[in-house]
This record gives structure tokens, C-alpha cells and sequence, in this order.
């Protein structure tokens, strides 16, 4: 899942805007250095878009307004964004047990349906460990449980992959050991357990390792992998840290307590894909040839034909997946984009690589029922919205997607729990699917109420000058806006 946070507005894109007219730009930042600078109010907010959430700052616009020749034109946008800002402050979504509220999807009668109200508390467990039922397509698809076991990663290989273990899951005496441990030179015979592929299996099954869910399959009220329990994923393995406070490995994992939101930039997405036994089954965010022709990093694209060791090369290949990285679209191209931050998403649509969610639940809902079980794009539904996507192409990737799935022996399908709903190709239902909406408004609540980490270190020099009235409006609202207008004014010196 890959929304953007504040002044990220997309994927591959600055400030979340595509194509950026260069006009300005020095100025902008110039402003955007100022409002970094300036302290929240009851929060952590540091970046430019924020400054339209800070009631303390309306007193100040409207002096600004004031002396403007044409208030109205120009400081519109951010009057509106503060007047919605203001109206999710007051909604208290930022307080343990807040609510947020998230639209439901129309009713088949036409009529609009309620808003659903948002649990703060209850999305942090959905963000952390909902998986809607992809441990199928983990476990029992792409064999994730089983490659990991058969390779024997040990918990270092596993922290070397980037992932990360929060220690506040992991049971007293195993944490007692690893402490015990750690402090040695971290060799097979000074320390065993972290050199025991058993320990990574007993962290799983402890769901002490981030985005890595494990789930009761066979419901016998406790969690054995061996005994073909499952294990699933989650939005956090892409959108939390630790604070290291245990162990940290330079570019890589760490144990210590989970911290949501920020980007997951240490994970070796590619590398934990290559871990799995059946990694073929991840075909469709491969970097493929479709139409004889291929897109991406690599110098030739992946076939139906291409097998378990040839995926896994252009899986491990950092120079063909980057660590930091995932490929988010199903569309053959091997464009692997990095990781992103989840926190204040209150202030960060549009959503996706293109900006083309405008709602948080509806990448969400995507993100589900798409990058985590792939799978449903050899449904009649998922085959309707390649084929509006790309044409013979999407076609030709369904095609080849069902020919891999049956090749290696995956049935079942589609894993993920969701409602049938139609409408294929819409942001709101892509593969025409929707899990469950009281959760996707549990999980927005929680990502709007998120804090954002503390701000990076501004340029003094460049904050003064923002400051005393270096950047002019105008630029400001041509970054936003066209066309742009005639007059401009000058910020006073506060």
C-alpha cells in the first residue's frame, strides 16, 4: 500500500503535483523551509501543507489576505484547506479512541448510504494485522512459510533482509536470550538462537515480526506454521519502523518497539519475495514481456515460461528491484517505486503512483484486494479491468498469469475476504471487489491521526529570508493553480 504523506503528495512525482512548471520553484521552497520551521500546534505537523491545518495561523492569513489586491483569488485554496482541517480537528481523530468518518460506497437503490464512523484504536489493529484473508495467497500461492523454512533463514538473515521485530511481541524468555545474545559477536557458537532458523519460525508464530501475520487456519486456538497454520501480510510491513532501541543493522532491520507511519526504506521487498517457494506466483508485478517488448531495469522482461530460479535473480537483483522498493502495480512493467510514508493522511491526497485515488479507503480497499492476492486479476473482474487498463496487453497478462498460477499448482482462488461488487476499473473497486468498509474507515482514522515524526533540520538562511517576505504569492498559487494571476504580492515580515 502506497499513499502519500504530506509534500509527497505521489509517487514519483514533487509535492504531489505531475509536471511542475520550474517557474518559482526557488521560492516555494523558500516557504516551504519558513512554514518547517514553525512549531505545531498540539502536534507534530512540520511540512507546507500543514500550514492550512494550524489554527493558530487564521489569525495571520487573514492579515496576509489584507494585503493582497485580490485576497479572494489568491489565498482561496488554502482558506478552503484550512476550513477542512479545522472541521477534522474537530472530529478529535488524533486522540486514542477518536473517530474519523469515511464514505460508504453508493447502494445498489441509488440512495446515498451512511457514513461510517472510523475507530482510531480499532484501525491500528487493522493497519498492524488485518490481512483479509491473504495468508491464502502467501502461504498456500506463493509458499512464503515454506521457502523461508526450506532456505533455513535465520533471524540475522531475516533482519539482513530488512525486516524488523518488535520486541515488545517477543516472549520473555526468548527476549531475555536474544539481549543475552546480541551483546556477543553474534557468531553460530556465541549466539545460537539468533543463528537457529527455528527462532525466525517461533517470531512469526509470536507475530513479532512486522507485516508478517501469522493466523489460527486450522482453528485449534493456537499458532503452529508446522502444524499449517498460515501467515499473512499486512500494510505494515511497507509503513512501519522500529526505534532500534534493541539492535539495529546499518541499511537493514532492527528489533525495538513498532513505530507506524514511516517508511519502511531498510526493506529488501525483492529479496523477501525471492525467499518464497513459489515466487512465480507474484507474476503480475514482475517486469515481464508482453507484446515482445518489456519495461524496467532489467534488460529483458520475465515469461510464463521463466522459472522459480530466474524469478528469484530478478528479484535479488537490487539494481533491478531496489531496497526501499515496491512494485505496487500489477502491469507487467518493472517499476518497483519506494516505499511511502502513511502518517497524517489527513493531509496527502491524491493517493497512488498516478494520483488516481482520491479516498484513502479506496487505495486501501486496492491495495487488498489487488498487490496482496493478485490473484483476482484472473477473475472475470480482475480480467475486465486489465483489459480497460491496457488493452491486448492486459489480456495477454491474464493470459499468462492463469497459465504461471496453474504451472505451479495454485487453486483456490481468489484468497482475499472480500464482497463481490462489480464496477471493474473503478478506483473504488478495481478488480469490482470491497473488504470489509467498517475496517477501511477503522484503518483511515487511524492513519489521519498518525503524528508525523519530528522535522528534519531546515536551512536557517533559507527559513530567514522565507521570513521576511522572499517568496511571492503569485508562485505559490501557480505551483497550485491555472492560469495564473495578474497581480502578485509580497508576504510582510511577521
Amino acid at each position: 500500500m502506497n499513499p502519500q504523506p504530506a509534500l509527497a503528495g505521489r509517487k514519483g512525482t514533487k509535492f504531489g503535483r505531475q509536471g511542475m512548471p520550474a517557474r518559482g520553484f526557488s521560492r516555494v521552497k523558500l516557504v516551504a523551509a519558513y512554514v518547517s520551521a514553525m512549531p505545531a500546534v498540539g502536534g507534530p505537523p512540520v511540512t507546507f501543507w500543514q500550514l492550512a491545518a494550524d489554527a493558530s495561523l487564521l489569525k495571520r492569513k487573514a492579515e496576509l489576505m489584507a494585503s493582497f489586491r485580490n485576497p479572494l483569488r489568491v489565498w482561496a485554496p488554502l482558506a478552503l484547506g484550512s476550513a477542512a482541517a479545522l472541521a477534522l480537528i474537530a472530529l478529535d481523530a488524533g486522540k486514542p479512541g477518536g473517530v474519523a468518518t469515511a464514505e460508504a460506497q453508493p447502494r445498489s437503490d441509488g440512495k446515498a448510504a451512511p457514513k461510517i464512523v472510523g475507530r482510531v484504536r480499532a484501525g491500528r489493529d487493522v493497519f498492524r494485522f488485518e490481512t483479509f484473508g491473504n495468508e491464502g495467497f502467501w502461504t498456500d500461492a506463493a509458499r512464503m512459510p515454506k521457502g523461508m523454512m526450506d532456505a533455513k533463514v535465520t533471524p540475522l538473515q531475516a533482519l539482513q533482509a530488512g525486516l524488523l521485530v518488535d520486541i515488545e511481541a517477543v516472549p520473555q524468555a526468548m527476549r531475555d536470550a536474544m539481549a543475552a545474545e546480541l551483546k556477543t559477536d553474534l557468531s553460530p557458537q556465541n549466539a545460537p538462537m539468533l543463528n537457529d532458523p527455528m527462532t525466525t519460525v517461533k517470531l512469526m508464530e509470536a507475530n513479532a515480526v512486522v507485516g508478517i501475520v501469522p493466523k489460527d487456519s486450522n482453528g485449534d486456538g493456537k499458532i503452529d506454521i508446522a502444524s499449517g497454520d498460515k501467515i499473512g501480510v499486512s500494510c505494515a510491513l511497507c509503513h512501519t519502523i522500529t526505534d532500534k532501541s534493541v539492535h539495529a543493522i546499518p541499511g537493514a532491520g532492527s528489533i525495538g518497539r513498532r513505530i507506524d507511519g514511516p517508511a519502511a526504506l531498510q526493506l529488501n521487498m525483492g529479496k523477501l519475495l525471492a525467499m518464497a517457494a513459489n515466487s512465480r506466483a507474484v507474476y503480475p508485478n514482475l517486469q515481464l514481456t508482453l507484446g515482445g517488448k518489456t519495461i524496467g531495469r532489467a534488460p529483458t522482461g520475465l515469461t510464463p515460461n521463466s522459472t522459480e530460479a530466474e524469478v528469484d535473480a530478478y528479484l535479488s537483483n537490487p539494481q533491478f528491484y531496489p531496497v526501499g522498493t515496491f512494485d505496487e502495480t500489477q502491469d507487467g512493467n518493472g517499476n518497483s517505486v519506494i516505499n511511502t510514508p502513511l502518517f497524517r493522511q489527513d493531509l496527502a491526497a491524491p493517493y497512488g503512483s498516478a494520483g488516481e485515488f482520491a479516498k484513502l479507503v479506496d487505495i486501501s480497499n486496492g491495495s487488498y484486494t489487488t498487490n496482496l492476492d493478485p490473484t483476482t486479476l484472473v477473475t472475470p473482474e480482475g480480467r475486465a479491468f486489465l483489459k480497460i487498463k491496457a488493452g491486448a496487453a492486459g489480456e495477454q497478462l491474464a493470459n499468462d498469469y492463469a497459465k504461471v498460477l496453474a504451472a505451479t499448482g495454485v487453486t483456490g482462488f481468489p484468497f482475499v475476504q472480500a464482497k463481490l461488487v462489480g464496477n471493474a476499473g473503478d478506483p473504488a473497486s478495481p478488480v469490482g471487489r470491497r473488504v470489509d468498509e467498517q475496517k477501511l474507515a477503522d484503518m483511515k482514522a487511524y492513519l489521519e491521526a498518525l503524528a508525523a515524526p519530528k522535522g528534519g533540520k531546515v536551512d536557517a538562511a533559507a527559513s530567514a529570508r522565507g521570513r521576511k517576505g522572499h517568496c511571492h504569492i503569485k508562485e505559490l498559487y501557480c505551483f497550485f493553480l491555472e492560469p495564473c494571476p495578474e497581480p502578485h504580492a509580497t508576504i510582510p515580515a511577521a
